[in-house]
């Protein structure tokens, strides 16, 4: 019997079209027969951005955390091996979010540690949600690759929720690569080294022809698809647990 992968998506929900069909297409890529079997739980995003707390007072996150927490329950009853989220934001969160529970979920930080072992990179900055942007999910771990991470300051911050919310969020990624390019230049210049980390799932499909790719270079910026170095986790977990059984 294959392992199970237990998915919590609806953050939003194109994220989960994304992970889905790029765990989908990995595996086909890989020679299987078939697609991975799977169980998504679905969750309702407004609830979890309501339920967000104040950065640096943990108790303030209990509901956002209780939500995640029930999910992975559920996922556990659904009889899956694994969990994996489906969004890059609730990653913030994912020591406590996993705390007491008995079914292993795969950090896309690791995922990302994972890939950068031998790496080029020598500087990187973090582009996602304001979350993600202030926070610290990445350094440390880019850190300990010997990365030095460019924080983006406020005006930075907005910047790019704007964009988010201009054309990433409204479906328009394509159309918003160009903005994607000029931001990365204009608040972080040109620099060969720099490592710019894709961490929000609504951004790799501004480049429709790098699919699948974890680090790839377009208009003389390096870029690095988190969301595509957690799929290679969450597949090659599957794999392992396959060798297992």
């Amino acid at each position: 019997m294959s392992p199970k992968i237990g998915l919590i998506g609806g953050l939003g929900w194109p994220a989960t079209v994304a992970y889905y069909e790029a765990i989908c297409r990995a595996a086909r890529l890989k020679g299987e027969a078939g697609s991975p079997e799977m169980t998504i739980e679905s969750l309702d995003m407004a609830k979890t951005i309501a339920a967000r707390g104040t950065p640096d007072e943990a108790a303030s996150w209990a509901e956002f955390d209780s939500i995640f927490q029930q999910a992975l329950a559920r996922l556990r009853s659904a009889g899956c091996d694994f969990a994996a989220i489906a969004s890059v934001t609730p990653h913030n969160r994912l020591a406590a979010i996993s705390e007491g529970s008995q079914l292993p979920i795969l950090s896309i930080v690791d995922a990302v540690a994972a890939k950068l072992r031998g790496s080029f990179a020598k500087e990187a900055v973090v582009l996602g949600t304001s979350v993600t942007m202030e926070g610290a999910l990445f350094d440390e771990t880019l850190i300990q690759h010997g990365v030095n991470v460019h924080k983006a300051k406020g005006p930075a911050i907005a910047a790019f929720s704007d964009l988010l919310d201009t054309y990433f969020y409204a479906g328009r990624a394509v159309e918003g690569r160009e903005a994607l390019i000029r931001y990365v230049w204009e608040f972080f210049g040109g620099n060969e080294d720099l490592l710019c980390i894709l961490a929000c799932t609504d951004l790799a499909p501004a480049f429709p022809d790098t699919t699948g790719q974890i680090v790839f270079a377009a208009d003389g910026i390096n870029f690095f698809d988190a969301t595509a170095a957690h799929v290679e986790a969450i597949l090659a977990a599957t794999s392992a647990k396959s060798d297992q059984i």
